[in-house]
């Protein structure tokens, strides 16, 4: 038999010995049963890890970056822990995944590719925090710091993110946890609308808009892998005479892999959230006219403007010469008859018409 387990088993026996000695001396063997119980409890307490983490939202500012704070306590490594850090609002919802000693990628959400990473050094001492690097607007919201391996204890920190120049004091979740209450709350936003206005040079505009809205909405548009892209020129319409908004916003997007965008309305006032997606053709971000096209082009036109300005300088050379020789042979000809006739140089004259006095 193992040592310690006996020891420890031969110390329990005691104490219980110890309890019910004391039950049978009424005055002080209340006290000391109770002693002996909160003893007990407290030792076993102490075997048991808890994951902790802070209970105040962690602020962040656009393209910096974050910690969220994650611990195990009592104090104890976690390199041989699984180690999960999820969005459950996402699909999928691993954020980073620590297991056997290193980072497995294979199932994170791509909007977090390159971005996340523990501190390898700190894992030892029980810190199992996570640093967000690049912070986006879309990161703000609850995150879960899970570890499978002690029991599935979990804890929940809360980000908030803002714009740069905003007051620590003053961030608010951008994207709090949303949900579509459009049958709930009067005033919610129907679904947005979402078209392609214009096509590009390998690019396409998109068009977002919705109408009608009680609550101030934020209207954005986010790719394949829920980034949010940055609008053009944002147009909103101020509140009309009943007290509606409507938020119209241009996108000019590029071709992803898998052309899929999906136009956003969120009212943060009341938590409410509605989505359109749109998959734009790959053929409507082709260029204007093809490497290829463009080159046959160039080369018919230099073709044709060879051609044609060949035969302007033939005709142009040609009625030159035409001018030189056919003006030359007239004025010869001019001559000649005026030597004949009225010149006499054969000492012969020819009556003109209408001469008097004159043989016939």
């Amino acid at each position: 038999m193992n040592s310690s387990f006996g020891c420890a088993a031969y110390a329990e026996m005691e104490m219980i010995y110890r309890m019910q000695a004391a039950v049978r001396r009424p005055r002080k063997g209340w006290v000391l049963c109770l002693f002996l119980a909160l003893h007990l409890a407290v030792s076993k307490a102490d075997n048991k890890v808890l994951v902790v983490g802070s209970t105040d939202p962690v602020r962040g500012i656009v393209g910096g970056d974050v910690i969220l704070p994650c611990f195990l306590r009592p104090t104890r490594s976690a390199v041989e822990e699984s180690v999960e850090w999820q969005r459950p609002v996402l699909e999928p919802k691993e954020v980073h995944l620590y297991q056997d000693r290193g980072d497995d990628n294979v199932l994170q959400n791509p909007s977090y590719s390159g971005r996340t990473s523990l501190f390898s050094e700190e894992l030892k001492n029980g810190n199992i925090s996570l640093k967000l690097t690049n912070v986006k607007l879309s990161d703000a919201g609850n995150y879960t710091c899970y570890i499978p391996t002690l029991g599935h204890q979990k804890t929940t920190i809360e980000l908030y993110v803002g714009e740069d120049g905003t007051p620590s004091s003053s961030l608010q979740p951008t994207q709090p946890p949303l949900k579509d209450q459009s049958g709930e709350v009067r005033g919610a936003a129907p679904r947005p609308w979402v078209s392609i206005v214009e096509t590009k040079d390998k690019e396409v505009v998109l068009k977002c808009e919705a109408e009608g809205l009680v609550y101030k909405p934020e209207l954005v548009l986010l790719n394949s892998k829920g980034t949010i892209l940055p609008a053009d020129e944002p147009t909103e319409r101020p509140m009309d005479s009943e007290g509606l908004y409507t938020v119209t916003r241009y996108f000019t997007v590029q071709k992803t892999v898998t052309n899929v965008f999906t136009c956003r309305v969120q009212q943060l006032e009341i938590k409410h959230m509605r989505e359109t997606q749109i998959r734009v053709p790959d053929k409507m971000f082709q260029e204007e006219y093809p490497l290829e096209r463009k080159v046959g082009i160039g080369f018919l036109g230099a073709v044709v403007g060879s051609v044609v300005g060949a035969v302007v300088v033939f005709l142009f050379m040609r009625r030159n010469a035409e001018e030189t020789n056919g003006g030359g042979a007239d004025n010869g000809i001019a001559l000649l008859e005026n030597s004949n006739v009225n010149g006499h140089p054969n000492g012969v004259h020819v009556s003109q018409p209408g001469e008097r006095g004159q043989p016939t």
